[in-house]
């Protein structure tokens, strides 16, 4: 089993019928849409890959008895919903964009959205109680964002700037008449949400810290530094990160999100297999400055062979 290459065939069709749909769009939106869907294509190198995004209906399909084809439907669903957050993410994030250029494409994407899952489900359906909802989680994490301290005082709030992505278990379980596992998948997908934070957090610190941006690792190694209430350095950080082990704690804390998912009633393995990939890649970095500090603390001559040659 394997969470990405068991769906590759599928997410070609995926991201070829996306393709084809954007590009009826009217000009020159088509052509925009175009470059930015290929942004984040799963088989262009470079690319941002939404892993979650796109496989999360595949891997409901088997719990949930889905088809194939609406499978398929479904991800198509979720790479505009993806794009029309992302494109609302870029406006609120950049100073060089502008609503005159990013909003109209936007909206196009959220109507392709609504195209595929609007009929799937009648104005009376919970599914659009559900959708409301996860849409005000993601209104409220993203405008407080700025303001409150969510890795300590209120992780919930983390995974909500990706609610509506649940949209797609909330689907998938709604149209396989199991709506008391509703509230568990939604558990579990703020668990997972919290750990892919998390990850992209240690990989963007340093510009993070630059630009001031929230950032979970950044907030741990705040609560640890004695500032004074002096703005954090880098400098700090980089103590945190490589001489207290502060990564090793951060992956911890993964590492207990990952026991919380295998408690789970509802068993999704590929979401759990994803997650323990997730979780393993925080534990080798910080193995890995674990191992960098031990050869420091063994001597210069050492740490140099093991930099400058290859001993056998």
């Amino acid at each position: 089993m394997d969470w990405l290459h068991d769906f590759e065939d599928e997410l070609h069709a995926v991201f070829q019928d996306s393709s084809t749909i954007i590009s009826g769009f009217p000009q020159p939106l088509n052509t925009q849409g175009l470059s930015y869907l290929d942004q984040f294509n799963i088989f262009r190198a470079g690319s941002h890959k939404n892993y979650i995004c796109y496989l999360l209906p595949f891997w409901m399909q088997k719990h949930c008895g889905l088809s194939i084809s609406l499978t398929r439907q479904m991800s198509v669903g979720n790479v505009f919903f993806m794009l029309y957050f992302f494109l609302q993410d870029d406006l609120m994030d950049s100073r060089d964009l502008s609503a005159a250029q990013t909003l109209p494409l936007a909206n196009l994407f959220y109507v392709e959205f609504l195209k595929v899952y609007r009929p799937l489900f009648p104005p009376d359906s919970p599914f659009w109680s559900h959708f409301s909802r996860y849409i005000a989680e993601w209104a409220v994490s993203v405008h407080g964002e700025s303001g409150g301290d969510y890795f300590l005082n209120d992780r919930l709030r983390i995974s909500h700037k990706a609610s509506p992505l649940k949209l797609t278990s909330t689907a998938a379980l709604l149209l396989s008449d199991q709506d008391n596992l509703v509230s568990e998948a939604e558990e579990m997908i703020h668990g997972v949400l919290l750990t892919l934070q998390m990850l992209d957090d240690y990989e963007d610190w340093e510009e993070d810290l630059e630009e001031g941006s929230y950032n979970c690792l950044l907030s741990l190694a705040r609560c640890h530094t004695e500032s004074g209430g002096e703005p954090l350095t880098k400098a700090a950080v980089k103590d945190f990160i490589f001489t207290t082990g502060g990564l090793a704690a951060y992956a911890g804390t993964a590492q207990a999100n990952h026991r919380n998912l295998e408690a789970f009633t509802l068993k999704l393995p590929h979401l759990l297999s994803f997650h323990q990939v997730l979780v393993k890649n925080l534990q080798h970095m910080a193995a890995a400055i674990e191992a960098e500090k031990q050869l420091l603390q063994s001597g210069g001559l050492n740490y140099w062979l093991s930099k400058n040659m290859n001993i056998s």
